[in-house]
């Protein structure tokens, strides 16, 4: 596959996931011209938590990017608050033999990092250059550039949550209800008794559900703290009390403050939407020459917000299917671009599809008090349970029923007499 016949591909989207799909296609497709686009110019930040869990380190690893991370702070703890004071800690980065190792990676760097890479990999990065629009043609895309038009065999929507390609081939937005809104702002948090450096926080907070708060450290006392909402309980709040995201920002703040966490210097506070995968919102569509990755394709993870793993998993997977597709000698352009797609997209359906769902089932029940409650005593009581949410959190880990059968028994351990109890209240 080279030269005139070889296909070309537009990456639309610097992210992680345009990054990370970008290095795949050239990895698997190593004739392809492959292009990446994106309106900014790099380096440039993007509001995020910036939490990368062992799914998301998994996946450069498998792209030879793992040393990237090396320059980045990492947490070797995981602790998760809920109702009543309930808190539970894993002190890592092994938990009950699993590798829960993560990084906090602000996007400024990382992405820029990752942009790079791409471009040391041979494709075509283009910063500064926005997506128009795009019209089908026989056998592809044509696609206006704010600097140019040309034709490409595939245009790849890594464009994120309000994405332009999504709205060019016409798939709908995610409902309010399967959307978050979240609020991050950088700051330096201290404890006197809590090493708040090495640990990645979790709060599910009884005054607050179901309002989630994280706190994520950096060097040097820093952190990346903020507040997730469903867009939904949001719009009511501001109806019935006229209450703003900043002021369940700033609701958090003052509750940390009452635990005993100091919080100063907060700066760059910024605010984003979160489309989450319980929306199903199909990654493809009918005649066109198109797929959505990433935010673009609402596969946030509904009870963490984390989107990063996810966009980058489907990038690689994507690449591969198409690689393996060309190397067998079927073909997957043309005419035969609709089916390649609409297999990868139900290879990743089958991947991700039960993880998704309970993910959401955690989430909704997290926004009980009683429920969140009960998941937090459970996850306290022991390692294994400890380390099973974590990678719900940050990987594609499923409970499946044995596992919500041991959950349910760790919920009710701390309560039995005669135990100890592994339910410690937070200070």
């Amino acid at each position: 596959m080279a030269g005139d016949d070889a296909p070309r591909i537009l990456v639309v989207g610097g992210g992680p996931t345009g990054a990370a799909t970008a290095i795949a296609l050239r990895r698997e497709l190593p004739g392809a011209h492959v292009t990446l686009v994106d309106k900014a110019t790099f380096p440039r930040d993007k509001t995020c938590g910036d939490g990368l869990g062992p799914g998301a380190r998994r996946v450069l690893d498998g792209l030879g990017l793992a040393d990237l991370l090396e320059r980045f702070h990492m947490p070797m703890s995981v602790a998760i608050s809920g109702p009543g004071g309930v808190e539970a800690v894993a002190h890592g980065p092994i938990v009950d033999g699993r590798d829960l190792a993560g990084y906090v990676t602000p996007r400024l760097a990382l992405d820029a990092l990752l942009l790079t890479a791409a471009r040391e990999r041979g494709a075509e990065v283009r910063e500064g250059v926005a997506f128009q629009d795009m019209t089908p043609v026989p056998g592809g895309e044509r696609v206006t550039l704010s600097d140019r038009e040309a034709t490409f065999d595939l245009v790849i929507g890594a464009d994120g949550a309000y994405s332009g390609v999504r709205r060019t081939i016409g798939v709908e937005r995610p409902a309010m209800r399967h959307t978050h809104i979240a609020m991050r702002a950088y700051g330096t948090v201290t404890h006197p008794d809590k090493p708040v450096s090495d640990t990645l926080r979790f709060d599910f907070l009884e005054t607050l559900l179901p309002v989630y708060g994280w706190v994520f450290p950096l060097p040097d006392d820093g952190a990346n703290l903020g507040v997730g909402i469903p867009v939904d309980h949001l719009k009511r709040q501001t109806a019935q009390h006229g209450r703003k995201l900043r002021d369940f920002f700033d609701m958090y703040v003052e509750d940390l403050g009452r635990r005993g966490f100091a919080v100063s210097g907060l700066e760059q506070v910024a605010a984003h939407q979160l489309p989450h995968a319980a929306a199903r919102t199909p990654m493809t569509a009918r005649g066109r020459s198109a797929v959505l990755l990433g935010d673009a394709a609402a596969t946030i993870n509904p009870l963490s917000g984390e989107g990063i793993f996810y966009g980058m998993a489907a990038g690689v997977q994507l690449a591969e299917h198409l690689g393996a597709l060309d190397r067998a000698g079927e073909a997957w352009r043309g005419d035969g671009l609709a089916a390649a797609l609409a297999g990868f997209e139900a290879a990743h359906r089958r991947r991700f599809g039960r993880h998704y769902r309970e993910c959401y089932l955690a989430q909704q029940l997290m926004r009980s008090r009683f429920w969140a409650g009960i998941a937090t005593r459970a996850v306290a009581a022991s390692d294994d349970a400890m380390a099973h949410v974590a990678l719900m959190l940050f990987d594609e880990q499923s409970a499946g029923s044995r596992g919500l059968v041991r959950l349910a028994a760790n919920s009710l351990r701390p309560l039995l007499p005669g135990r100890e109890r592994a339910v410690r209240a937070g200070r």
